[in-house]
């Protein structure tokens, strides 16, 4: 039972849709689109969230609570995700996400107070969370070996540029009355436009896999949950107190955001290099290279400050080098699992990744409080030196392994 899909066909077992090569630049352009677009909303939504609601009033915990609440919802739902993948298929689930998310962002402006954009905010990422996850099984289906490590480097990058594309758009739309949300919602949902060339592919329900199923993907791939973890973490710090450290360092608030855009720059332009080189000379090789990086970059970040021509060029290489945790630990999930368990694999990987973007901003703040001018270094440096440690540990395990899935 096969069902024909200009090129494409449905393995029954897995309960994903496998497309041979006439198809697959057609597909990955889609999936790119709706990954630009999760990227938008992610970058697009917490800057509009904080200045609505801070100029009704609120205060900056109840404002970080509403935007933290996708990352907690991601983590909840995750279990989830898998059931839901196998029996709607992955175009389904991605199309369903992003209108459910286009919708509930047009509902925000209607009753804007802490209380419902909580539980907006909360629907909301269980829905993104879903074309998240769906959108990275899809792209590592119809990766081959020889090209995963590039085609997740540019997923990388599409993604950073959604997230970077976000507060510009705001620069458009300003931040005040209804029009930034309908804007929003209608960029989202033309990320859709490649999907909808794409005729309907029909798949079987695949049996379910039980919450063992995660803790069964952590014993199969350990090192690779690790850099999700890591990834998440310093991610999170960087983009959430590197300003403040800047500005703790004597920089003004122009300088230190420039430090930001500077770390995502240099994540955007280098994710297709690297990958391209993971491909080549080994994912494994070229994650620990970028972990031996991501260890020295914050050490230097003190020494640097007050030499631009060497601090852009560090923050660049450091950033750029640092979001390959991510890209390429999406990759190896392709190397560790069979396609008939990447739902529950890659549900793992990202309610790991969620976690750790929890936990780095909390941490990052203690520590800063704690050890003025270089907290945050500790901890960034500190992590990247978790994972190169795992990596250095012993050789990956490269069992595919149902058993410890079932």
């Amino acid at each position: 039972m096969t069902a024909q899909f200009r090129g494409a066909s449905f393995n029954p077992r897995s309960g994903i849709e496998r497309v041979q090569r006439p198809s697959r630049r057609l597909i990955l352009t889609a999936v790119f689109s709706s990954s630009l677009g999760v990227g938008l909303i992610f970058g697009f939504q917490p800057p509009l969230i904080a200045l609505t609601l801070s100029r009704l009033g609120y205060s900056s915990f109840a404002i970080g609570a509403v935007t933290g609440a996708s990352l907690i919802a991601v983590i909840l739902c995750g279990p989830l995700y898998p059931r839901v993948i196998v029996r709607f298929g992955l175009k389904r689930c991605i199309v369903a996400g992003v209108v459910a998310a286009a919708a509930l962002l047009l509902l925000m402006p209607l009753w804007p107070n802490v209380p419902l954009w909580l539980a907006l905010r909360f629907i909301a990422g269980c829905a993104l969370g879903l074309v998240w996850i769906a959108s990275e099984i899809w792209m590592n289906s119809v990766s081959t070996p020889q090209s995963r490590g590039t085609v997740m480097g540019i997923y990388g990058t599409v993604f950073s540029l959604g997230i970077v594309a976000g507060p510009v758009l705001l620069e458009f739309t300003g931040t005040q009355g209804t029009r930034p949300f309908v804007i929003g919602a209608a960029c989202l949902i033309l990320t859709l436009l490649p999907l909808a060339v794409m005729r309907q592919v029909t798949s079987a329900p695949q049996e379910f896999t039980p919450l063992r199923g995660l803790s069964g993907a952590l014993k199969v791939a350990p090192i690779v949950m690790l850099a999700a973890l890591v990834a998440g973490l310093v991610e999170s710090a960087d983009l959430t107190l590197l300003p403040l450290f800047g500005m703790h360092s004597g920089l003004d608030e122009r300088a230190a955001l420039l430090l930001v855009a500077v770390f995502m720059a240099g994540n955007v332009v280098l994710q297709v290099p690297i990958g391209l080189l993971a491909d080549r000379y080994g994912r494994r090789r070229l994650l620990g290279f970028c972990a031996v990086t991501s260890c020295v970059g914050p050490l230097l970040l003190q020494r640097c400050l007050d030499t631009p021509l060497l601090l852009w060029p560090l923050l660049f290489v450091w950033g750029g080098t640092l979001y390959a945790f991510y890209s390429q630990g999406v990759a190896l999930l392709g190397e560790e699992f069979a396609v008939a368990h990447l739902s529950t694999a890659n549900t793992l990987f990202v309610m790991v990744y969620c976690l750790g973007g929890v936990i780095g901003p909390s941490v990052g703040g203690v520590l800063m409080d704690a050890w003025p001018g270089y907290g945050l270094q500790a901890l960034v440096s500190g992590a990247a030196f978790l994972l190169l440690g795992g990596l250095a540990v012993g050789p990956w395990r490269r069992r595919t392994a149902p058993q410890a899935m079932d």
